[in-house]
């Protein structure tokens, strides 16, 4: 069963079409499948993240999606900066990277979508002014937003 409606592919689609500019990268981290029929808990999301990636990535083809094992690939998770599953890495021509943790539903969704859409544009949505602030810094800074599911 979709994880996506019909009626919501199509505008996805629509929307990608019209505003992907550049190829994007998602790059998945998740776990291998257990062979056993007691499957781990460890990443209780991480097939139901892996479904909704997967339909995200058929919706355009300048969208490509990369699925690696977490622990198989742990130097490239390192150099990705990721350290939890399932974790997303959308990874843009310019080496523009945004990072997300956990499964991206309900509004969660659209944050998505639109980061999509702003590393294939290059673009941040940042005010020339804040970004010439931003330019400054100039030391490493860690920044997490948090949210709950809703």
């Amino acid at each position: 069963m979709a994880l996506i409606s019909d009626k919501d592919r199509n505008l996805l689609k629509s929307r990608f079409d019209k505003d992907l500019v550049n190829d994007v990268k998602l790059i998945y981290f998740t776990q291998s499948e257990s062979p056993l029929p007691a499957r781990s808990q460890e990443c209780a999301t991480c097939r139901e993240t892996r479904e909704l990636l997967e339909e995200i990535a058929a919706l355009s083809d300048k969208i490509k999606l990369e699925i690696h094992d977490f622990y198989a690939e742990s130097a490239m998770a390192t150099k990705l900066g990721v350290d939890k599953i399932p974790a997303l890495v959308i990874s843009g021509p310019r080496g523009d990277r945004v990072r997300f943790y956990g499964i991206p539903s309900g509004y969660e969704f659209s944050t998505l979508i639109e980061d999509i859409i702003d590393v294939s544009k290059g673009t941040s949505g940042v005010s020339q002014k804040n970004a010439e602030r931003l330019a400054k810094i100039d030391r490493p800074i860690h920044i997490q937003v948090f949210v709950t599911p809703t």
